[in-house]
């Protein structure tokens, strides 16, 4: 028998399954820590020139603002430096020897704007002026981690196992956040970041296996929305933790330090019993399948084990999977769907994280704003995993992204001024490109087949990471031109709208087994198939395939008579 075949005598998802997965998912709740943690360590704060003992001869004790001399001492922006803001970037000198004055770099430093922030990474490594542009850089480098992470614990959890990968994990990220959060350098806090951000992603993926692997395959998907919901519980509590906090170093010692007590949860919770019986680990694994069947006051054969079927031929597999990956790009039809579907991710990617590192430019409370977004998110997810079933994926994902792009193209006509219309807009945008994330997890699973569905999903996540490093690039370069990264939005949310529609449509569609029969799935042999025309479209797939497979045969025999005969 196969192993989720146990879940019919230790329960697909019983009392111990829940309070397990809760326990471990709560560590997705310190994720969003470190991955929306960005707005408030790159939190923007006004600054200009210092220019010391200025105010001695004064009677005001405020600032220079505040006492209205910066006009002495601060030139006029030129608008002709896109980059460069003169009244916050310089300051009048007088030459030496005359009465003359000359406009110069500020001499002396900043003073920086503690209203919102007490400190952020700006006021602490002077990023600003021609400093500005790491911001985005910093902003960057933790998304950039994302590259390294999946590969290195996708490696670590199946060697070592899924616990020792979360364990792993959970303690260097503590060990990174502490680190980044006692940085003297930009450089080192650089460093830093990114190793964060392969922890974090490495965190995430250790988690998701593991209580995916303890669940019988039809709550997998009630799974993934809890998952989820911790995301959107993290948007708040972070939020809560910064309004109170607002020094940089200690809110981010505060939120590294946090999934400490998850350390303790090694103590309880066991390890995969999937990944111990494919390590022919089976009496370990046995023990534990009983514990659980004994929780569920369930009953588990002894001899079940000896049933299980494990993995066969693993280096046939490696091979054939091997092959199936090159085989995405050379059939042109999944090449077609496969470059869409990278595009959707990508865009997913690129909007989402600009739109979420963007909450300042709304000329919004940051708090508010990322209070909002939580619980956008959370509604998202189940307004998504309902009309998915209602609608269908695709017809869902084009809406998702059309929706995005006219929220985007929206807010590019409305003047600054009117903060809470460009705000109400902007989360709806928000709203709809959290679906779209979602569904494209789903449909991408459901296009590729079994034989290359892991790797066409990696594939896509992966090229989505290139959107997570370019999206603070392009919230930085609203200083050339402000409507750009709206645009940027619009642009791709809606160009991927229109393509989705050239993918074939997935719910209730029986998913393919191998790359010949996802070849063959296309937008009029689904058509036919919600019609009702699917026991005709079953035989003309039967004979495609069995024609394509006699043309193989016969070239790979062409091939082996051309070799003897030039052997000969």
């Amino acid at each position: 028998m196969k192993f989720d075949d146990v879940f019919k005598y230790i329960g697909e998802y019983g009392l111990y399954h829940k309070i397990l997965t809760n326990l471990v998912l709560c560590v997705v709740i310190s994720n969003t820590f470190s991955n929306i943690g960005t707005v408030f360590l790159n939190g923007k704060m006004d600054h200009y020139c210092k220019v010391p003992n200025i105010l001695e001869n004064t009677s005001c004790s405020g600032t220079e603002y505040e006492c209205g001399l910066d006009n002495l001492m601060l030139p006029p922006d030129d608008e002709s430096t896109a980059f460069i803001n003169e009244t916050k970037c310089r300051m009048y000198t007088n030459l030496a020897g005359s009465n003359e004055t000359q406009i110069t770099k500020c001499k002396y430093g900043w003073t920086y704007d503690h209203s919102q922030y007490e400190s952020t990474i700006v006021s602490e490594f002077d990023l600003v002026c021609e400093e500005s542009y790491k911001v985005s850089l910093a902003a960057s480098s933790f998304l950039f981690g994302y590259f390294f992470g999946s590969i290195i614990f996708g490696a670590i959890c199946d060697y070592f196992g899924r616990k020792r990968g979360i364990i792993l994990a959970i303690f260097l990220r503590i060990l990174s956040g502490v680190a980044m959060s006692l940085a003297q350098s930009y450089w080192f806090y650089f460093v830093c970041r990114v190793a964060n951000g392969c922890l974090n992603i490495g965190l995430f993926i250790s988690v998701f296996v593991y209580v995916n692997e303890f669940v019988a395959p039809s709550k997998r998907a009630f799974i993934s929305a809890m998952a989820n919901v911790y995301f959107c519980v993290g948007f708040l509590t972070l939020a809560f933790l910064a309004y109170f906090i607002r020094a940089w170093r200690t809110l981010y010692l505060v939120v590294s330090l946090c999934p400490g007590l998850l350390l303790l949860v090694y103590f309880f919770i066991p390890e995969s019993p999937r990944w111990l019986l494919l390590q022919n680990r089976q009496e370990e694994a046995k023990d534990i399948l009983q514990k659980i069947a004994k929780f569920s006051n369930k009953d588990l054969p002894d001899d079940f084990i000896e049933h299980i079927e494990l993995k066969t031929e693993p280096t046939k597999q490696r091979s054939s999977t091997f092959a199936s990956t090159l085989n995405i790009f050379r059939y042109s039809n999944m090449r077609k769907k496969t470059l869409i579907l990278i595009y959707c991710w990508f865009t997913a990617c690129l909007v989402y994280y600009g739109l979420t590192y963007g909450v300042e430019g709304l000329d919004v409370n940051v708090y508010v704003g990322i209070c909002v977004m939580g619980v956008l998110e959370f509604f998202a997810t189940f307004a998504t995993a309902f009309s998915i079933q209602r609608f269908g994926r695709r017809s869902m994902l084009v809406t998702c992204l059309i929706v995005t792009g006219t929220m985007s193209f929206i807010n590019i006509w409305i003047p600054s001024s009117y903060a809470g219309i460009r705000t109400a807009i902007s989360m709806t945008g928000r709203f709809f490109v959290t679906g779209t994330f979602i569904i494209a997890y789903i449909i991408t699973t459901e296009i590729f087949s079994t034989d290359v569905r892991t790797i066409g999903l990696g594939i896509c996540s992966f090229m989505a990471r290139f959107a997570g490093v370019l999206a603070p690039q392009i919230l930085f370069l609203e200083k050339l031109w402000k409507p750009l990264p709206l645009v940027a939005f619009s642009f791709t949310s809606m160009s991927a709208g229109l393509l989705v529609l050239l993918l074939p449509e997935t719910l209730n569609y029986p998913l393919p087994q191998t790359i010949e029969e996802a070849e063959l799935v296309t937008r009029d042999t689904n058509r036919n198939w919600r019609t009702g025309d699917d026991l005709k479209l079953k035989s003309d797939l039967d004979l495609k395939l069995r024609s394509e497979k006699d043309m193989r045969k016969n070239e790979m025999s062409d091939q082996k008579e051309e070799i003897l005969n030039s052997t000969v």
